[in-house]
């Protein structure tokens, strides 16, 4: 019989209780233990002490790791108040909300999908969650099979709306499905994904568990085209951190647009940004959302599985256009929540300190390597007496 604990107490450093109070705050597991975090120190206080500026993206993530654990452990031991001096700020948790079932909008944008859209219906038809409102936009598809796929799909679940427009671009077809929204919440997802069954469920448990959170997003499990449905061999798993926001410039912390919004949260942020020929338009809205005020959460549990295409829109277009729609949402410095303006200036001086570190330890290594050349020819001419001309 496997050992039950009423308390699970974790150091402070490390942030390993981080995982494990993540799944808690989602409703996962834990529901009968306390877990506690101990302050013993933070990653942060170990570089100051060395006089030394974060030199990359995992020292940032450890630190928010290290501070969620602490602000939303059950209870925290801080004997000496250094976690508060440190502006870390424990709050009980908030109390477990009664059961119910509030609707839920699924968006599905469609766009040449026919040969992997039947098996997301699937998905969503099989779904443990009662109460879904789904609707599906063809973005114009001008693939013939598509097309007749996506009539198909409409006589074969009467219960879905099916909406038909002119090609606009994937942006633009999600703001669609979020204007269609009935449902409390909006829950946008690709037509070649495939959802697990209790995929709305936990979402749904988390994120009203969590009044603090505009959004939460979860980790997925990736397979390849060529198999119909996902199988038991997966070719990577994502598992989101989901913080902190100033490392969202950098790189996407928060997770697949296949997440759950509060649906009134995302329209007052602005939805999604329509710019055509660019993808990466789930990360933009996620800094966009936080940015105007909302949280970003974390379901630490692989709640979908993801569709890896070679011909994938975000494989097949220009990395830095990408990027670039991201970064301009950060051009609004005075939209930062409080306090990421700060590791967002800590990491642009602590990364440019260590590539020049590297620099020089490069230049370095050139220079003994020629000064080791130069010694070892030096040498075999002296030994074969060699005397140069004059």
């Amino acid at each position: 019989m496997p050992q039950k604990f009423s308390r699970i107490e974790f150091p402070s450093r490390g942030g390993l209780g981080f995982r494990a109070i993540q799944a808690k705050r989602a409703g996962l597991a834990f529901a009968d233990t306390e877990l506690v975090v101990r302050f013993d120190g933070a990653s942060q206080l170990d570089r100051e002490s060395a006089q030394r500026w974060p030199a990359h993206l995992d020292e940032l993530e450890r630190d928010f790791m290290e501070k969620f654990a602490f602000e939303n452990a059950d209870a925290v031991i801080d004997p000496d108040g250094a976690a508060v001096a440190l502006g870390w700020r424990w709050a009980p948790p908030p109390p477990v909300p009664e059961p119910a079932t509030p609707l839920v909008t699924v968006g599905i944008a469609h766009y040449n999908l026919g040969a992997h859209l039947p098996a997301t219906l699937d998905s969503l038809a099989a779904q443990t969650y009662p109460a879904l409102d789904v609707v599906v936009i063809d973005d114009g598809s001008t693939d013939a099979a598509s097309r007749d796929t996506f009539d198909h799909m409409e006589r074969a679940h009467p219960a879905v709306r099916f909406v038909r427009q002119a090609n606009a671009g994937i942006g633009a077809t999600r703001n669609r499905c979020l204007e269609l929204a009935r449902g409390e919440f909006f829950l946008p997802m690709d037509a070649d994904n495939v959802a697990r069954p209790d995929m709305v469920e936990r979402f749904v448990t988390a994120i009203r568990r969590n009044p603090q959170y505009a959004a939460m997003t979860c980790y997925f499990l990736a397979f390849d085209e060529k198999y119909p449905a996902p199988g038991t061999d997966f070719l990577f798993a994502l598992r989101p951190v989901g913080g902190p926001h100033a490392a969202s410039a950098i790189r996407n912390v928060y997770g697949d647009a296949n997440a759950i919004f509060r649906t009134d949260a995302l329209r007052a942020a602005g939805g999604y940004g329509t710019d055509r020929g660019t993808s990466c338009e789930d990360w933009e809205a996620f800094v966009r959302l936080v940015q105007a005020g909302g949280r970003i959460g974390v379901v630490p549990d692989h709640l979908f599985y993801y569709r890896h295409r070679a011909g994938g829109f975000s494989r097949v277009t220009n990395w830095y256009a990408n990027h670039q729609r991201v970064l301009r949402q950060f051009g609004k410095a005075d939209h930062l929540p409080p306090g990421e303006a700060a590791v967002l200036w800590t990491a642009l001086l602590g990364f440019q300190q260590e590539a020049q570190r590297l620099a020089e330890e490069r230049r370095a290594w050139r220079y003994r390597a020629v000064d080791g050349i130069a010694g070892f020819v030096k040498r075999i001419t002296g030994r074969i007496g060699f005397t140069p001309r004059s």
